[in-house]
């Protein structure tokens, strides 16, 4: 039987293909990966499986990817740059000006609609994603990252917020923002990853609201 994880049979280096025929092929196996995962569970997908999908031959598959694992990780790649770039709509600077705290509510409602909207094109693979982080190290290091920067980025809006005297200075900016990122983050996974149902408008606005409110600022 076909080998489905770790052993990578002799054969080319992985990742020895160069050109536009091996970068062709390996987006193919990207998304022939990509489809068997979210088919088949991280647990059961094999590389078999995604090969004969691509059209290739195992050898083919371990020229570009060592095991099921690393393809794993680099269709998870794919998915951490799409919802990076959706959280990377500015929460503004709030810089004393009139207008900061209504700005930066509309910059909070543009940040979520992103990201909402990357987790419903990702949604089989963010369930996946959640069920790999408990027995995979290398993809709870992605997990721990990722929820990191996350909580980071919205620790420092709320620092300049108190910097400009919008939000109460006692606070505590991580505490807050860790609560915040959860609370998006995980209605989207019951929403979007487990399929909860929720009017898409009244989840998206309820969240933006109930994420500005608990700092004091006007919805």
């Amino acid at each position: 039987m076909a080998p489905t994880d770790s052993a990578k049979p002799p054969g080319p280096a992985a990742g020895s293909g160069t050109g536009v025929r091996a970068r062709r092929t390996r987006a193919l196996l990207l998304a022939s990966a990509r489809e068997v995962f979210e088919r088949d569970g991280y647990v059961n997908a094999r590389v078999a499986d995604i090969a004969a999908l691509a059209g290739v031959s195992h050898g083919t598959f371990y020229t570009y990817f060592s095991s099921r694992r690393e393809v794993f990780r680099a269709v998870l790649s794919e998915v951490r740059a799409d919802l990076n770039d959706a959280l990377a709509v500015p929460l503004g600077d709030a810089g004393g000006r009139p207008d900061a705290a209504t700005d930066f509510v509309r910059r909070v409602e543009l940040s979520n609609r992103a990201f909402i909207q990357a987790y419903r094109r990702n949604r089989r693979m963010m369930a996946l994603y959640e069920q790999a982080a408990t027995i995979d190290p290398e993809v709870r290091a992605f997990r721990v990252e990722d929820r990191r920067a996350h909580v980071d980025r919205i620790a420092r809006s709320i620092r300049r917020l108190q910097a400009a005297g919008l939000v109460d200075r006692s606070l505590d900016p991580r505490t807050a923002a860790a609560a915040l990122a959860s609370m998006v983050s995980n209605f989207c996974f019951h929403w979007l990853a487990m399929g909860e149902p929720f009017d898409d408008e009244l989840g998206t606005t309820t969240l933006t609201r109930l994420w500005v409110r608990s700092l004091g600022l006007p919805a």
